[in-house]
């Protein structure tokens, strides 16, 4: 009988103690892109790991660094918002055979806007679309040229490899750079900080970099496809989150 009691008592403590133990959430690794990063992953990353139970460790580094990341195993997500062949020439223009975009798989979970911007104190209110691809390729030097006060034009753009510059690279100025001669920034958000303070400047953003400190200029935009790469098909987890990135994608415009 005594050893019944003993043996009831510590089935009993291992399962109190059992109910105790709280599931560790998988860590999902995941850099990139901040056009999806700041519209999406951060703004709903709380619910999104409610939803899912994984833990995300998000690093913001732009389209290259994120699939130099994902090509050297050290994210197992790459978000994405330049085109994987565009993204991955550039690298390996600057560092030949340093990445390699076959065998990747895109997961596309939504379209934003790139928009082009301007200094509120700016009198030229509007652009022809060949005016802005002349002003963003070093064509157009003065704003004068486009009708606006003598001022040397600036162009605020990001650093190569970043997807927002890449898609305005690639779609709408059909390949051509960006002058050389543009402010370079390493980061999205810092082309309308640096627009919204200098008077006679221009750039560009989407949802999550442009603020009320610029004006957007009418009537032009880039669709710029966001989306997630994984080494093949996304694994479980990988699943998890694409699923609710896709449903929070619908309310970015």
């Amino acid at each position: 009988m005594r050893h019944s009691k003993i043996s009831t008592f510590a089935v009993t403590v291992i399962a109190l103690s059992l109910g105790g133990v709280t599931a560790t959430a998988a860590e999902l690794k995941v850099s990139g892109a901040a056009a999806i990063a700041n519209t999406i992953v951060v703004p709903n990353k709380a619910a999104i790991e409610a939803e899912t139970g994984l833990t995300l460790a998000v690093t913001v580094n732009g389209d290259a660094n994120g699939l130099k990341d994902l090509y050297g195993g050290k994210s197992d997500v790459m978000m994405v918002a330049a085109p994987l062949k565009a993204t991955e020439d550039s690298i390996n223009k600057a560092a030949p055979g340093s990445v390699s975009a076959t065998g990747l798989q895109m997961s596309q979970v939504g379209t934003i806007a790139i928009r082009f911007i301007i200094n509120p104190a700016n009198p030229v209110k509007s652009l022809s679309e060949a005016q802005v691809k002349d002003i963003l390729t070093g064509k157009i030097t003065n704003w004068k040229e486009v009708g606006g006060p003598d001022q040397p034009v600036l162009v605020v753009a990001e650093v190569p490899g970043f997807g927002t510059r890449t898609n305005v690279v690639t779609t709408f100025l059909g390949g051509t750079e960006i002058s050389d001669k543009a402010r370079m920034v390493q980061a999205l958000v810092q082309v309308a900080q640096v627009v919204g303070q200098a008077p006679w400047a221009i750039g560009y953003g989407n949802a999550g970099s442009i603020t009320p400190a610029v004006t957007v200029l009418p009537n032009h935009e880039v669709k710029q496809p966001i989306g997630f790469a994984t080494k093949g098909a996304p694994s479980s987890d990988a699943k998890k989150l694409i699923d609710a990135a896709a449903k929070y994608s619908a309310s970015v415009k």
